[in-house]
């Protein structure tokens, strides 16, 4: 018993720990907290929920437009502090990279594949701008909007909603409630998008950006996905658990 438990520590020891430090204590990028840079804290001047961004949010070494990157910044400040503060628990990270996201150590491997839903005239993953779902989340900085490289309302909040599905919500997408609003709305909020109809996690990801983006996204989601947004109208109010919002509606 006592060598079958050794033999487990040991296997955590030298495989599953080496991978979590080959992405996040050998990446070269640099913790919020730590970037110094007077233009990028002028643009973060007063944002919500710094403390807990400054945990969360890493950036690249390098030049790279400090105004792009504050902009992302102040997007995924918007979510409510309670979900952030899940994520820096959960060891989740939010990267704003610069060049080519296989370039990024640990993505390497996704260099000449296709993103699940792409066609084969698609792009490969070395020429999308973002990627969630995992403990590191990755958005290109200056690819925010919808049609640079992506069709999402905002990148950098569609990709760390999977995480926050994954990590913070129990895997929310698989949730009743939520599963009933889907089906009864995707076709209203999103016609014609095959993506959003066949991947429920994807309709989770675009409809919580539309939420927390602006006032302007957030109103098209009530207008049109009325049971999606009471959804997260209830998110806000409960405790985060795996069993949030089973009964909302």
């Amino acid at each position: 018993m006592k060598r079958r438990l050794l033999a487990i520590v040991l296997l955590i020891t030298f495989t599953i720990i080496p991978i979590y430090w080959k992405a996040y204590a050998s990446l070269d990028a640099i913790p919020l907290k730590q970037f110094k840079s007077s233009e990028l804290d002028s643009h973060l001047k007063d944002i919500a929920n710094r403390e807990t961004l400054n945990q969360l949010i890493y950036l690249p070494p390098g030049d790279f437009s400090k105004e792009d990157a504050a902009n992302m910044i102040r997007h995924v400040s918007n979510i409510p502090p309670h979900i952030l503060h899940v994520l820096v628990q959960q060891n989740v990270h939010l990267y704003l990279f610069n060049g080519n996201l296989t370039d990024v150590e640990g993505f390497e491997h996704l260099h000449g594949v296709k993103p699940r839903g792409y066609s084969n005239q698609g792009s490969n993953w070395e020429d999308v701008p973002g990627i969630g779902g995992s403990k590191l989340v990755l958005a290109k900085i200056g690819h925010s909007n919808k049609g640079l490289g992506h069709g999402s309302i905002n990148l950098e909040l569609h990709e760390l909603a999977h995480s926050i599905d994954r990590y913070v919500l129990g895997n929310i997408r698989y949730n009743q409630t939520f599963l009933k609003a889907w089906k009864s709305e995707v076709s209203s909020l999103f016609p014609n998008r095959n993506y959003f109809y066949t991947f429920p996690e994807e309709y989770f990801a675009e409809t919580f950006a539309m939420y927390y983006l602006n006032d302007v996204s957030r109103f098209e989601l009530a207008k049109h996905a009325p049971h999606t947004f009471l959804f997260y109208q209830n998110m806000e109010k409960l405790p985060v658990t795996k069993n949030l919002i089973s009964n909302s509606h």
